[in-house]
């Protein structure tokens, strides 16, 4: 039995991808012929023999923790009961167990399973729930907390005691943008009006009816505006921001301004919050630690911030961070300041984890102002211009429909290696006049990790406005999509809002792909090969595919790839390739690269398959391997001498972007001989034996 806290990366990846088919790898690998047979065997109470039991209860993880069908958490409290009395429960998935049933009542379970042991932060954070007010008021500074009698949720009755009061000349403004009143806003601003700072000023700022929160204190004031008149109306020396559901701790404003106060080189600070729910309950299923990071926390100098750096972005989710690290790319991390200590605020939160469509749309915020942040940082790009980056349309509240003549779905990542053929095929197409737009999707074995962001140079003309990106929940209707891969449908999430009237899937290999890509669509998608050699292959399938009527060649941009070859790249010749598959990719590359005593061996890892692939001994000596995160795939391509792809026995013979790109970049491509009808003098030729 595995006796570790770390997700299994089918699981991680299940849990990323937001789909039910994504849930059957991880079934097979736990040693069932599919989640349904699976979960119906454990459900009986037994545990069939040759069941793998971490696995199948990291299944159970992903049935609860996403919960995309309604009987996905009953499925996973049985599952998880059977293989407990059967002895089988990593200490993990006690945890899970535990926290399913406090959420269904049963405390004496619960209890049992604390008893037993559970580890970590889901213990501690149990323990709380259990233990109740004192357990829970140990985790903040003092004053001390209560709760006052009373209806409505405990959160809205948190009481604080008296704390010593604060005077200094340095006004603190704090800034609460709501955009509905009612009693979770009235608890987040008696908890500022309660601050021991006493040099304090609240605005409040929205276009509710406000009346009844300026009668708690004169110090708070009501603008009628957007949200970023706050900014322009402080008169502070230090500006705060309050979570309009949130709750501050008494001493939150004195604590955050004491570092910079001392220190003026210091220009913000954030501190620590605990999330809870509406009766401050710790513990939901699936939360596996207590407290973090809150970036509504911020405070900020006024004149050197808002000088140099510019207004946050007026949206929904994620402003905070994404204001947190501009003022990192400006001024450096060193100028701020975050207290790692007890947590200073209360975060209000569902009962449920956040959605996939809801993590889906804040990685695209992210990836695209990571990237205008890099660009600041280097000194190349303003701080504070207006539509520096894209803001997807759930963020921004627009909700008007898009229509567009092509949409090409991809995985745009720099593992998915969309970008490559994908960024000159938008504007080959929007140079003939007609209306492109990509569209996301992950390939489930690139979100073992992390929800990645996109290729670093296509979200730059995503950012310039030169590309333009849909979400798969957006309100579009489309001519035609084109999936880049089946890859890419095959585990796609469940719900869409895209629309189209044909769909097209670039692959010569027939696969379940047409089934997501119907649910998604709403039209039977027919399949174009890049070549010849994939035709044959689908025409040869049993039962037959839909054809279209022309081929879909691999193609790249020359002109994007390529590189200055002047000069040797190093003493001996540099040979590798970009990895983009599991396990067996990896043990293929080990039995057909050359020696390392003789070449230099690098390659690119773009899913994180080598650690798992070659175990705690590593990859063979002499290998560099390299991530996405070490490299750029065109830097990595200007290392290398010599690509060698090494496919896989029967993979067909037709061009694809990523040798493509090789060529474009000037390596010599390595291939078996039977691509010599499709790359001619362009690539030299021997048997994957002859290599070594």
């Amino acid at each position: 039995m595995r006796d570790t806290t770390d997700p299994d990366p089918l699981a991680a990846a299940a849990l990323r991808a937001g789909s039910v088919a994504a849930r059957e790898p991880l079934a097979r690998a736990a040693g069932g012929a599919s989640v349904r047979e699976l979960v119906a065997a454990l459900r009986s109470g037994t545990v069939p023999p040759g069941v793998d039991a971490f696995r199948a209860g990291e299944l159970a993880r992903v049935l609860a923790v996403s919960v995309l069908r309604p009987g996905d958490r009953a499925d996973a409290l049985a599952m998880l009961a059977a293989m407990y009395r059967a002895g089988g429960l990593a200490p993990a998935h006690r945890g899970l167990y535990a926290q399913l049933a406090l959420a269904t009542g049963d405390t004496d379970l619960t209890r049992k399973l604390l008893d037993e042991g559970v580890p970590g932060p889901v213990g501690a954070a149990l323990c709380v729930d259990l233990g109740g007010l004192d357990r829970f008021t140990a985790l903040f500074p003092a004053p001390a907390l209560s709760i006052a009698d009373g209806a409505g949720p405990r959160f809205d009755r948190i009481v604080s005691g008296a704390g010593q009061r604060i005077g200094a000349a340095e006004r603190i403004t704090t800034i609460v943008v709501a955009d509905e009143a009612g009693p979770a806003l009235l608890t987040a601003v008696r908890s500022l009006v309660a601050q021991t700072w006493t040099n304090h000023e609240i605005l409040v700022v929205g276009d509710a009816g406000h009346e009844d929160i300026a009668a708690l204190d004169p110090r708070i004031r009501i603008i009628r505006s957007s949200a970023n008149a706050g900014l322009d109306a402080a008169t502070g020396d230090f500006i705060a921001f309050g979570d309009p559901a949130g709750w501050s701790h008494p001493v939150r404003l004195e604590r955050q301004a004491a570092p910079m106060r001392a220190d003026p080189a210091l220009v913000a600070t954030t501190s620590n919050g605990l999330e809870v729910t509406a009766d401050l309950r710790i513990s939901r299923v699936g939360m596996t630690r207590i407290g973090s990071v809150n970036p509504a926390s911020l405070m900020i100098r006024r004149e050197r911030v808002l000088g140099a750096v510019g207004h946050p972005h007026p949206v929904r989710r994620d402003a905070d961070v994404e204001y947190v690290e501009r003022i990192r790319a400006v001024f450096g991390r060193a100028a701020t300041v975050h207290l790692d200590s007890e947590p200073l605020a209360l975060i209000r939160c569902a009962d449920e984890p956040e959605s996939v469509v809801d993590a889906r749309v804040r990685r695209s915020y992210r990836s695209a102002f990571q990237a205008w942040h890099h660009h600041v940082a280097a000194g190349v790009a303003p701080a504070h211009r207006t539509g520096a980056n894209v803001i997807p349309r759930r963020l921004r509240g627009a909700a008007v429909p898009g229509t567009y003549d092509v949409v090409l779905a991809g995985d745009w990542t720099g593992a998915g290696g969309a970008a490559r053929s994908g960024v000159g095929r938008i504007r080959e197409l929007m140079a003939l006049g007609l209306r492109t737009a990509l569209l996301h999707l992950d390939v489930l074995a690139h979100l073992r990790h992390e929800l990645a962001n996109l290729d670093t140079g296509l979200q730059d003309l995503i950012n310039a406005g030169a590309v333009e990106q849909v979400e798969l929940d957006d309100d579009v209707r489309v001519r035609l999509v084109v999936a880049q891969s089946a890859d890419v449908l095959s585990h796609a999430p469940d719900g869409s809002g895209v629309r189209a009237d044909q769909v097209v899937i670039e692959s010569s290999a027939a696969s379940a792909a047409a089934r997501p890509g119907r649910r998604l669509f709403g039209v039977e998608p027919v399949w174009a090969p890049p070549g010849p050699a994939g035709r044959r292959a689908l025409t040869a399938t049993p039962g037959g595919v839909p054809l279209a009527a022309v081929d879909l060649p691999g193609t790249v941009d020359a002109a994007a790839w390529r590189v200055d070859r002047r000069g040797p790249r190093a003493d001996r010749p540099v040979v590798g390739r970009c990895c983009h598959g599991g396990r067996d990719e990896w043990r293929r590359l080990s039995a057909g690269l050359p020696d390392p005593g003789r070449v230099d061996v690098r390659l690119l890892d773009g899913t994180g398959a080598a650690a798992r692939a070659f175990g705690r001994f590593g990859p063979p000596h002499g290998w560099l391997v390299y991530t996405p995160a070490d490299v750029s795939v065109r830097n990595f391509l200007y290392q290398l001498d010599y690509y060698l792809p090494l496919p896989a026995a029967g993979q067909h013979t037709d061009p694809d972007p990523e040798v493509l790109t090789a060529l474009a970049a000037g390596c010599v491509a390595v291939l078996p001989p039977p691509f010599a009808e499709a790359f001619g003098d362009a690539a030299v030729y021997c048997a994957p034996d002859d290599t070594t």
